[in-house]
């Protein structure tokens, strides 16, 4: 064989040395077999904790990157051992090449043979040893996620969804990056409808349709992340709103979203249903309606939609009346002009009335407008809808709570030839009176079936009916009379009358403190700075409203509890020694305390029947009208509300073993009611 074209195990040709001394054949074989062994020990050497590392990396491209961090901490092995097996077959690579390249008589084909095979072996690991470490490096992908309602749930307008990017921080985290804020497109439209410095938004949507929901995240490290959900609602009903509808709260419903922006057709009536009993409550053209229900609990509200094509639609949905959540502090909402239905536009004067010392207060006039701040605002309503007002008042220690007022903006009602009948002319829509004076004035339409009313904020005194005027302005000054018309197709007429009062020729005034508080409310009235020019004060004469009597002070002091809650006039008059009296007026506002029905027994354990057991309900407040009790057993009793407190008790016996559960409801005059519950086990 000629020695150039021998080449050994490894493909490298054998040095001369070696040829010349020609080994006998059993030696031959011998060395081939030590050859063969050899190479079958180097690669199994080599070969298994190379298969082993190709194994190992693999399954980490299998489970890395991963969102919940259950495997990040391989990462850093696998960038340990992907090194050292790099740089290994390098260094491998590198010497058999030079060992190649070093051998004497090898052909060329014998050379690029031995290089592919480096190549064939060593390439894929270098290779592996780059991804590897590369990809499982990367970052996880960021998910958003709908937390409510809950999956499963099918997804009918209008209706609130609630999302959560937490996961995809907490991933960012992991990662060492931090988040500042978020900012979410949660409409698809490509702005930015909300931004918050917390994971979590909800979005409101009144329309089917698909929403592509987006959130950025700005991070710490000054980069940003987008993710990205798709939203599909199938299909629409009729909206309301607030979103969690309570009791004795007003609730606006709209159909408006049902219709599309381009239609042939026009709504010709809606009828609303808000009893299911299947009479319409409500019939209009209006696409809105308001309405308050009475009791908690499911109500089924059907509405239901005629058109001019002579088409019509039919929605229903179900609605869950809770309880509203008590205000930690009590508060509400005056407004100048009171009545708050009126033709656009219309301005308002809003005022929050609190006790308690404020940190601030937010306005949301949901109109689209930005929120104002402070306890009195006002606010041009121009468009016709029904607005939700909510004024939301924080106290010094963070507690908040909230009150509600619905603004009407309607039709304008146009009522010709208006004209008045009473004790004062209207010319070109002014009176002019000297102080004191009292108005009286009807308005003397045309036009029918249009009920009338009057507001008269500033007078003295207010004894109107439904269409006259009768009210007292003592003081001199400019004030605004407003008559306000009504019509059967839900049209407002707001019509103001300048009233000038010429200055007083006498000043009979009196203080009162406090003007206004809860039931029992005792009231101190001051008059010690009345007088009557040229005149001597010889008598005070108070009356208190609401049949509550009359009292004669002489020195100008009166002290009077209001039991009962309402508005009381109450009303001073002053006689002179020449005969003389001139009078004056104030109103006292009593409110009702807070209706909570509370109950606590006598005992809860080792009930054996027959079991008699007390109750006491003395820890219930407000003021009561009526007091019922339920035993479970299917036996009732009421108590009376009028009792002193240590006589607010009722007995009961449970005849026979089982779970009773016992109710308590108390309900005060004005029809509200206030629910409590206790479980009670007799063996």
């Amino acid at each position: 064989m000629d020695p150039e074209n021998t080449p050994s195990v490894d493909g490298i040709t054998p040095s001369p040395s070696e040829e010349e001394s020609a080994p006998d054949p059993l030696k031959k074989e011998k060395k081939e077999g030590s050859e063969s062994s050899a190479r079958f020990a180097l690669v199994t050497i080599v070969g298994i904790p190379y298969a082993m590392y190709f194994a190992w990396s693999f399954f980490l491209l299998a489970v890395l990157p991963d969102g919940s961090g259950k495997w990040d901490f391989l990462i850093a092995y696998e960038k340990l051992i992907a090194m050292s097996c790099g740089m290994a077959l390098a260094l491998a690579a590198l010497f058999a090449v030079l060992r190649i390249g070093k051998a004497s008589g090898a052909s060329d084909n014998v050379r690029y043979g031995g290089f592919a095979r480096i190549v064939m072996f060593v390439l894929p690991g270098i290779a592996m040893s780059i991804f590897a470490p590369y990809w499982i490096s990367q970052e996880p992908p960021l998910p958003l996620v709908i937390v409510a309602p809950p999956l499963g749930n099918e997804f009918v307008a209008p209706l609130s969804i609630s999302y959560s990017a937490e996961e995809a921080a907490a991933i960012l985290k992991r990662r060492g990056i931090s988040t500042k804020n978020f900012k979410w497109d949660l409409s698809g439209d490509g702005k930015i409808d909300q931004e918050t410095v917390t994971p979590e938004s909800t979005a409101y949507y009144d329309r089917q349709g698909g929403y592509n929901v987006s959130v950025t995240l700005e991070l710490g490290d000054g980069t940003t992340r987008t993710i990205a959900k798709r939203v599909v609602i199938p299909q629409a009903v009729f909206s309301y709103k607030p979103f969690v509808p309570v009791i004795d709260e007003p609730i606006v419903f709209s159909v408006a979203h049902l219709l599309p922006d381009e239609r042939e057709y026009e709504v010709r009536e809606v009828q609303w249903d808000f009893n299911d009993d299947g009479i319409p409550d409500e019939s209009s053209n209006d696409l809105e309606a308001t309405h308050t229900f009475l009791r908690t609990g499911p109500q089924r509200v059907v509405v239901t939609m005629f058109n001019t094509n002579q088409t019509q639609q039919q929605f229903y949905r179900v609605l869950d009346i809770q309880k509203p959540l008590p205000n930690p502090f009590p508060v509400s909402i005056e407004t100048i002009p009171a009545f708050l239905e009126s033709p656009p536009p219309f301005q308002v004067v809003f005022k929050l009335v609190t006790d308690e010392p404020l940190q601030d207060i937010k306005w949301d006039f949901d109109d689209g407008s930005p929120e104002e701040t402070g306890d009195r605002v006002g606010h041009t309503f121009r468009s016709r809808k029904v607005y939700q007002v909510k004024a939301k008042a924080r106290n010094e220690n963070g507690q908040i709570s909230k009150a509600v007022k619905l603004v009407k903006i309607v039709e304008k009602l146009v009522i010709p030839d208006l004209t008045f009948e009473g004790s004062h002319q209207v010319d070109s829509n002014e009176i002019i009176a000297e102080a004191p004076v009292a108005i009286s004035l009807t308005p003397k339409p045309i036009m029918p079936l249009v009920d009338f009313w009057w507001e008269a904020p500033n007078a003295s005194q207010v004894t109107s009916t439904d269409t006259t005027l009768k009210a007292i302005f003592r003081e001199e000054g400019v004030y605004t009379l407003v008559l306000l018309g009504k019509d059967a197709e839900g049209r407002v007429m707001r019509m103001p009358i300048k009233l000038n009062v010429k200055p007083k020729t006498q000043f009979v005034t009196f203080a009162l403190k406090p003007a206004q508080g809860i039931a029992p409310l005792t009231v101190q009235f001051d008059a010690s700075e009345s007088f009557i020019p040229g005149e001597t004060i010889n008598g005070f004469i108070w009356e208190f409203g609401l049949e509550q009597g009359a009292q004669t002070f002489g020195d100008g002091h009166a002290s009077h509890t209001f039991d009962i809650p309402g508005e009381y006039i109450v009303s001073l008059t002053v006689r002179t020694e020449s005969g003389r009296s001139e009078t004056a007026a104030k109103t006292v506002v009593v409110r009702a305390p807070f209706l909570d029905a509370c109950f606590t027994k006598s005992r809860s354990v080792g009930l054996v029947a027959p079991a008699g057991v007390r109750f006491f309900w003395e820890c219930s407040t407000g003021r009561p009208k009526s007091v019922v009790w339920s035993f479970g057993d299917g036996s009732e009793s009421d108590s009376d509300p009028d009792t002193g407190p240590q006589d607010r008790f009722t007995d009961h016996v449970f005849e026979k073993p089982g779970v009773y559960s016992v109710q308590l409801t108390i309900e005060n005059a004005t029809g509200s009611k206030s629910t409590t519950t206790q479980i009670i086990t007799v063996d």
